[in-house]
């Protein structure tokens, strides 16, 4: 009798029928629900015990690292190993954040798949073992507004409290938190990370600078229209015209 139930999740029918047949020959292996978007997948995890995941990255609906911290939040003890399938290579280190249990680009080769389908048992033994659930921990930082950032330090991925970050500076397609003294490149858009932080405590001055606002010491007018952000470190930070709105209460 089957003793894995699995979930795919892709939006393309071809991708779908190509992970059924790798799957194939996996005896213990159910299939048990297929979904084309991410809202189809929130319902499947609402409703149905799984034990792997094979999700793509990037599917119509709702954005799919959402749901998986809905879902952990929910059910932390339930959480499925996640296999990662997608054609973009860039998305793998927000994949590795999240501790997936593998990470495969397509189109998907049958020797990689295997070799992700004993990384993902293994996973799963070891959550049954009480070895823990790294995936549940980790998914409750990538909602849509946490309380922290997952950042890399010494070759693993620790949290950081969005209130001690000073203020984050873009970095080509990546940013670099500043906080305490540290500073960390993230795999996160400034604009990934303007909606994810609370506006209340972050305005981003610059649309390469996004600033604590508990850490400006003062805005000081540098001729008659720009004006200096100094942070109570001593960092000082140009704020553009277009968005001096955002510190309109420092009486600009």
């Amino acid at each position: 009798m089957p003793s894995l139930r699995v979930a795919v999740a892709d939006d393309e029918s071809l991708a779908r029928k190509r992970v059924r047949s790798l799957l194939e020959p996996e005896r213990d292996i159910a299939i048990v629900a297929e979904c084309a978007d991410g809202d189809a997948l929130a319902q499947t995890l609402a409703r149905e015990t799984i034990d792997l995941l094979l999700l793509d990255v990037r599917m119509p609906g709702r954005d799919v690292f959402d749901v998986l911290a809905e879902s952990a939040a929910r059910t932390p003890s339930t959480m499925p190993a996640v296999i990662f399938t997608t054609a973009y290579e860039r998305y793998a280190v927000r994949a590795f954040e999240l501790n997936a249990a593998d990470y495969l680009v397509k189109p998907l080769a049958p020797e990689r798949f295997r070799e992700a389908l004993v990384r993902a048992r293994t996973r799963i033994g070891n959550r049954a073992a009480g070895a823990g659930d790294s995936i549940a921990q980790v998914a409750r930082d990538l909602g849509r507004r946490p309380d922290r950032l997952l950042v890399p330090e010494r070759g693993r991925m620790v949290p950081i409290a969005n209130e001690s970050i000073d203020w984050i500076q873009a970095e080509g397609d990546y940013a670099r938190l500043h906080a305490g003294g540290k500073s960390y490149l993230v795999a996160r858009s400034m604009t990934e990370l303007e909606a994810r932080l609370d506006p209340e405590h972050f305005t981003r001055i610059h649309r390469s600078a996004i600033v604590n606002r508990d850490r400006i010491r003062e805005v000081v007018p540098e001729g008659s229209s720009r004006h200096t952000v100094v942070l109570a470190d001593g960092t000082r930070l140009v704020l553009s015209r277009s968005r001096a709105d955002g510190l309109r209460d420092w009486r600009l």
